[in-house]
């Protein structure tokens, strides 16, 4: 029974999932804007393993080999309005302590820092927008850290994938 089972993970959901890739590409752009949208959204962000399942759907980009480009503009786009998002609710205070006193010391720098550090990544552009950084410098480390965290996010484990799993 658990062999069965474990045969269909393996082989079997990965042929499905791969093969409804291939079929579905453009459905790369809003899964990846959704995963790194909650992911980057203060509140949601702790219930969302974004970093996981963006390495997962870079893994199937990679499995299935389709373009990259649409899942890593989504997720920066996600990310980058998380982080809108969050700069303008300005209310949460339970995490704030933390990422408070790394952006005093870090300026416009933890926002774009803050991306690549998990607890961070949400409460950052929330404390940046109680800070009363202006929207400008924000949403150039926002938009420019988002970018770069996408495409390494997705782009290594495809690039794995169609090292190891699909040359093989």
């Amino acid at each position: 029974m658990f062999t069965d089972l474990l045969h269909w993970f393996v082989h079997d959901a990965r042929i499905w999932v791969t093969e409804s890739a291939r079929a579905h590409p453009i459905w790369c752009f809003p899964i990846a804007f959704g995963i790194a949208f909650s992911e980057s959204f203060a509140g949601v962000s702790v219930l969302i393993p974004g970093f996981a399942l963006l390495l997962a759907l870079g893994g199937v980009i990679g499995a299935s080999d389709i373009g990259l480009l649409p899942a890593v503009v989504g997720a920066a786009l996600g990310a980058v309005g998380g982080d809108w998002i969050s700069w303008w609710l300005r209310r949460f205070e339970a995490q704030i302590e933390k990422a408070l006193h790394f952006f005093h010391r870090w300026g416009a720098w933890a926002v774009f820092f803050g991306r690549f550090l998990g607890p961070f990544r949400a409460t950052v552009p929330l404390v940046a927008g109680m800070s009363k950084l202006e929207f400008r410098p924000f949403m150039i480390a926002s938009l420019s850290s988002a970018l770069i965290w996408a495409t390494a996010l997705l782009a290594f484990p495809a690039l794995v994938t169609r090292i190891f799993i699909v040359s093989n």
